[in-house]
Protein backbone atom coordinates (compact mmCIF):
# COMPACT_ATOMS: atom_id res chain seq x y z
CA UNK A 1 0.00 0.00 0.00
CA UNK A 2 1.21 3.23 -0.85
CA UNK A 3 -0.33 6.43 1.27
CA UNK A 4 0.03 9.89 0.45
CA UNK A 5 0.01 12.70 2.72
CA UNK A 6 -1.91 15.01 0.52
CA UNK A 7 -4.84 13.73 -1.72
CA UNK A 8 -3.42 13.24 -5.83
CA UNK A 9 -4.36 16.00 -7.91
CA UNK A 10 -4.25 13.92 -10.53
CA UNK A 11 -4.16 10.34 -11.24
CA UNK A 12 -0.52 8.92 -10.14
CA UNK A 13 1.19 5.38 -10.44
CA UNK A 14 3.90 4.24 -7.72
CA UNK A 15 6.37 1.75 -9.25
CA UNK A 16 8.07 -0.47 -6.82
CA UNK A 17 10.99 -2.33 -6.93
CA UNK A 18 9.75 -5.61 -7.45
CA UNK A 19 8.13 -4.25 -10.66
CA UNK A 20 4.67 -4.32 -9.18
CA UNK A 21 2.62 -0.89 -10.12
CA UNK A 22 0.58 0.45 -7.06
CA UNK A 23 -2.31 3.22 -8.94
CA UNK A 24 -3.58 5.76 -7.05
CA UNK A 25 -6.78 7.56 -7.98
CA UNK A 26 -7.22 11.75 -8.09
CA UNK A 27 -8.49 12.92 -5.28
CA UNK A 28 -7.63 10.06 -3.12
CA UNK A 29 -4.30 9.32 -0.63
CA UNK A 30 -3.89 5.35 -1.00
CA UNK A 31 -3.43 2.69 -3.80
CA UNK A 32 -2.64 -0.89 -3.00
CA UNK A 33 -1.69 -3.67 -5.45
CA UNK A 34 -1.49 -7.51 -4.36
CA UNK A 35 2.27 -9.29 -4.78
CA UNK A 36 2.61 -12.99 -5.09
CA UNK A 37 4.65 -14.68 -2.29
CA UNK A 38 7.04 -17.04 -3.31
CA UNK A 39 5.77 -21.36 -3.61
CA UNK A 40 5.78 -23.29 -0.32
CA UNK A 41 8.98 -26.41 -0.52
CA UNK A 42 10.43 -28.74 0.68
CA UNK A 43 14.00 -26.98 1.35
CA UNK A 44 13.19 -23.55 2.74
CA UNK A 45 11.74 -22.49 5.97
CA UNK A 46 10.09 -19.07 5.80
CA UNK A 47 11.75 -15.46 4.29
CA UNK A 48 11.46 -11.55 4.23
CA UNK A 49 10.48 -9.80 1.29
CA UNK A 50 11.73 -5.78 1.04
CA UNK A 51 10.24 -3.77 -1.82
CA UNK A 52 11.02 0.22 -2.30
CA UNK A 53 9.50 2.78 -4.23
CA UNK A 54 11.57 2.74 -7.40
CA UNK A 55 9.53 5.71 -9.56
CA UNK A 56 6.51 7.88 -9.84
CA UNK A 57 4.28 9.63 -12.06
CA UNK A 58 1.34 11.81 -11.91
CA UNK A 59 -0.72 13.30 -8.79
CA UNK A 60 0.23 16.84 -9.60
CA UNK A 61 2.53 17.27 -6.98
CA UNK A 62 4.23 20.22 -6.26
CA UNK A 63 7.38 18.68 -4.62
CA UNK A 64 6.66 14.93 -4.15
CA UNK A 65 9.20 13.25 -2.27
CA UNK A 66 8.94 9.32 -1.80
CA UNK A 67 10.21 7.49 1.25
CA UNK A 68 13.62 5.07 0.67
CA UNK A 69 12.33 3.50 3.77
CA UNK A 70 11.67 -0.53 2.32
CA UNK A 71 8.41 -2.19 2.97
CA UNK A 72 9.32 -5.42 4.42
CA UNK A 73 7.48 -8.75 4.80
CA UNK A 74 7.89 -11.66 6.52
CA UNK A 75 6.28 -14.70 4.97
CA UNK A 76 6.10 -17.22 7.50
CA UNK A 77 6.32 -21.03 6.26
CA UNK A 78 5.04 -24.23 7.53
CA UNK A 79 7.37 -27.02 7.87
CA UNK A 80 7.33 -29.64 5.25
CA UNK A 81 8.66 -33.22 6.16
CA UNK A 82 10.27 -35.14 3.91
CA UNK A 83 10.32 -38.64 4.46
CA UNK A 84 13.15 -41.39 3.55
CA UNK A 85 12.44 -45.17 3.35
CA UNK A 86 15.17 -48.11 2.81
CA UNK A 87 14.67 -51.29 0.87
CA UNK A 88 16.49 -53.98 0.09
CA UNK A 89 15.73 -57.27 -2.52
CA UNK A 90 14.11 -60.17 -0.37
CA UNK A 91 15.87 -63.39 -0.90
CA UNK A 92 19.02 -63.84 -1.97
CA UNK A 93 21.58 -66.65 -2.55
CA UNK A 94 24.67 -66.79 0.21
CA UNK A 95 27.67 -65.04 -1.57
CA UNK A 96 25.44 -62.55 -3.29
CA UNK A 97 24.82 -59.49 -3.42
CA UNK A 98 21.99 -57.22 -1.32
CA UNK A 99 21.23 -53.86 -3.14
CA UNK A 100 19.52 -51.15 -0.75
CA UNK A 101 18.10 -48.37 -2.11
CA UNK A 102 17.17 -44.77 -0.01
CA UNK A 103 14.07 -43.39 -1.79
CA UNK A 104 13.39 -39.37 -0.59
CA UNK A 105 9.21 -38.28 -0.62
CA UNK A 106 11.22 -35.39 -2.29
CA UNK A 107 13.89 -34.42 -4.72
CA UNK A 108 17.66 -33.74 -2.61
CA UNK A 109 17.81 -29.70 -3.09
CA UNK A 110 21.90 -30.66 -3.01
CA UNK A 111 23.24 -34.20 -3.08
CA UNK A 112 23.23 -36.22 -0.03
CA UNK A 113 24.48 -39.09 1.81
CA UNK A 114 22.64 -41.77 3.42
CA UNK A 115 24.78 -44.00 5.75
CA UNK A 116 23.90 -47.35 6.74
CA UNK A 117 23.72 -49.28 9.95
CA UNK A 118 26.34 -52.09 8.25
CA UNK A 119 28.41 -49.31 7.32
CA UNK A 120 27.47 -48.63 3.48
CA UNK A 121 26.78 -44.84 2.19
CA UNK A 122 24.15 -44.51 -0.65
CA UNK A 123 24.50 -41.37 -2.49
CA UNK A 124 21.64 -39.54 -3.72
CA UNK A 125 22.16 -36.57 -6.30
CA UNK A 126 20.76 -32.94 -6.23
CA UNK A 127 17.18 -33.28 -8.11
CA UNK A 128 16.63 -37.08 -7.43
CA UNK A 129 15.06 -39.02 -4.93
CA UNK A 130 16.72 -42.33 -4.66
CA UNK A 131 20.05 -43.94 -5.00
CA UNK A 132 21.74 -47.33 -4.27
CA UNK A 133 24.14 -49.40 -2.91
CA UNK A 134 25.34 -53.05 -3.64
CA UNK A 135 27.10 -55.29 -0.79
CA UNK A 136 28.46 -58.24 -0.67
CA UNK A 137 26.96 -60.97 1.62
CA UNK A 138 29.12 -63.59 3.41
CA UNK A 139 29.98 -66.88 0.78
CA UNK A 140 28.08 -70.12 1.45
CA UNK A 141 29.12 -71.81 4.44
CA UNK A 142 28.82 -75.85 4.54
CA UNK A 143 27.68 -75.76 8.64
CA UNK A 144 25.30 -72.96 8.44
CA UNK A 145 22.17 -72.68 6.67
CA UNK A 146 20.66 -69.12 5.43
CA UNK A 147 21.06 -66.17 7.45
CA UNK A 148 18.81 -62.60 7.82
CA UNK A 149 20.32 -59.44 7.45
CA UNK A 150 18.93 -56.25 8.66
CA UNK A 151 19.80 -52.52 7.88
CA UNK A 152 18.83 -49.46 8.87
CA UNK A 153 19.53 -46.14 8.45
CA UNK A 154 22.19 -44.81 10.61
CA UNK A 155 22.46 -40.95 9.91
CA UNK A 156 22.30 -38.20 6.41
CA UNK A 157 24.09 -35.19 5.62
CA UNK A 158 22.83 -32.89 2.72
CA UNK A 159 19.59 -33.16 1.07
CA UNK A 160 19.02 -29.18 2.50
CA UNK A 161 15.41 -30.20 3.46
CA UNK A 162 13.45 -28.28 6.14
CA UNK A 163 12.90 -31.52 7.82
CA UNK A 164 14.24 -34.72 6.86
CA UNK A 165 12.38 -37.85 8.84
CA UNK A 166 14.17 -41.36 8.11
CA UNK A 167 12.08 -44.24 8.74
CA UNK A 168 13.05 -46.25 11.34
CA UNK A 169 11.85 -49.49 9.59
CA UNK A 170 14.88 -52.04 8.60
CA UNK A 171 15.76 -53.44 5.19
Amino acid sequence: TATLSNPAGTPMTVTLSNGAVINIEAGKTTGSVVVDTPANDVYKNGSTVSTTIESTSGGNFEQLTPSTTPAVTTITDSIDNTGLTLTANNTITEGGQITYTATLTNPAGTAMSVTLSNGAVINIEAGKTSGSVVVDTPANDVYKNGSTVSTTIESTTGGNFEQLTPSTTPA
